[in-house]
């Protein structure tokens, strides 16, 4: 089968690197094809080291959703979408694609031109599309999910929470993990450091709560309990400078540290006895689940598909306020039982199965889509 994979950014953020999950066992089955990325990036570099049998394709293809998309802003965007579906269409339909996957719903760039080349459409919704404030756009949101759902062939949300957000028939699968993240060998119990370490990772952003983990470490720490802090991912630059100043301000330097992106998720893991998530919208929460993964106990605020992962065991969900969440992390580092009981559960939980063969289920549902099924509509 010949498979176009769609990706809305040439970044390496959750979604991104759950594709490159998807395509390489796209790969590994047989299948060839291409991924087409917005622009040059660091996507590019890993998909180029996964992979003989997909190669990688610049396709402009602007957002219809976005953090600052004002009526005015979102409008012209919207123009510049649609100024983008002649040259992919093209593609589409001289590369001989036999399914395109569209693997976020913030660009309906793949999805128009895969409809008017009549190839079927897998739609991958990873986003929670009412309930998120950074997901801002010129058309009502009802409309968006209507769209979304008439021109695709068939639709994948992330999580039990995207589906309902999305409200129309959907499959659920969970996203894709690294291999090295469903490994078991390692998973013993060890000694917690002295003071305790915690980790949060993902792009830094007012949505991924950074700000908030930092306030509760503070809090933590005003309990008693001397809690260290390693922050990993990027930003813009003003949410970048903003958490600096609110480190600076609350006297954490050197407490809280800022370690910018990693290609080694599984080390920024490794060197925690504890990970954070204080999402408050979060589609499915890969971080927690890697965390899980890794046997390390997460403290999350209880919202989204983050509460979702820690129904299988593995965490404690908590108000979502860093007065919350700070009271947790003391809870659990002066309860010693506690943060043991966290930790067997993590290792033993049942998250590992569903993201094991979360990627085949995926692929299985692109095999049966066939050349001669028409989308929907």
């Amino acid at each position: 089968m010949k498979i176009l994979f769609a990706s809305h950014s040439s970044a390496l953020a959750g979604a991104e690197q759950s594709l490159v999950h998807l395509v390489r066992t796209a790969a590994e089955r047989g299948h060839t094809g291409a991924v087409a990325l917005p622009e040059p990036g660091p996507l590019a570099g890993r998909l180029e080291s996964t992979s003989d049998s997909f190669e990688t394709v610049i396709l402009p293809s602007h957002l219809w959703m976005g953090r600052r998309y004002s009526f005015v802003v979102g409008s012209v965007r919207l123009l510049q979408a649609l100024s983008d579906v002649p040259r992919y269409l093209s593609h589409i339909r001289t590369a001989g694609y036999d399914v395109v996957v569209v693997n976020s719903s913030v660009s309906p760039v793949p999805l128009v031109s895969a409809r008017l080349a009549q190839v079927p459409v897998l739609q991958v919704v990873r986003e929670s599309l009412i309930s998120n404030p950074m997901l801002r756009s010129a058309l009502p949101k009802s409309i968006i999910r209507q769209l979304l759902s008439r021109l695709s062939t068939s639709v994948i949300c992330i999580s039990q929470f995207v589906a309902g957000q999305f409200s129309y028939p959907s499959k659920v699968f969970y996203p894709q993990v690294g291999s090295e993240f469903l490994a078991t060998a390692e998973l013993t119990e060890r000694p917690t450091q002295t003071p305790p370490q915690a980790v949060i990772c993902g792009t830094i952003s007012p949505e991924k709560g950074q700000l908030d983990a930092v306030r509760a470490i503070q809090v933590a720490r005003s309990l008693g309990t001397e809690v260290r802090l390693d922050i990993y991912g990027r930003g813009e630059l003003r949410d970048v400078a903003e958490l600096e100043s609110v480190i600076n301000e609350l006297d954490l330097e050197g407490l809280v540290r800022i370690m910018g992106s990693t290609s080694d998720m599984k080390a920024a893991y490794d060197s925690a006895d504890i990970a954070i998530v204080c999402s408050r919208n979060e589609g499915f929460g890969k971080v927690t689940a890697e965390a899980i993964l890794m046997g390390r106990p997460v403290v999350a605020y209880g919202l989204g598909g983050t509460s979702e992962i820690l129904d299988y065991g593995g965490g404690l969900a908590t108000a979502a306020s860093p007065d919350a969440l700070g009271a947790a992390l003391h809870k659990v580092f002066t309860e010693r039982s506690l943060l043991q009981e966290l930790g067997a559960e993590a290792r033993t939980s049942g998250i590992r199965s569903e993201l094991a063969e979360s990627a085949q289920r995926v692929l299985d549902c692109i095999e049966k889509l066939k050349v001669t099924q028409s989308p929907k509509g």
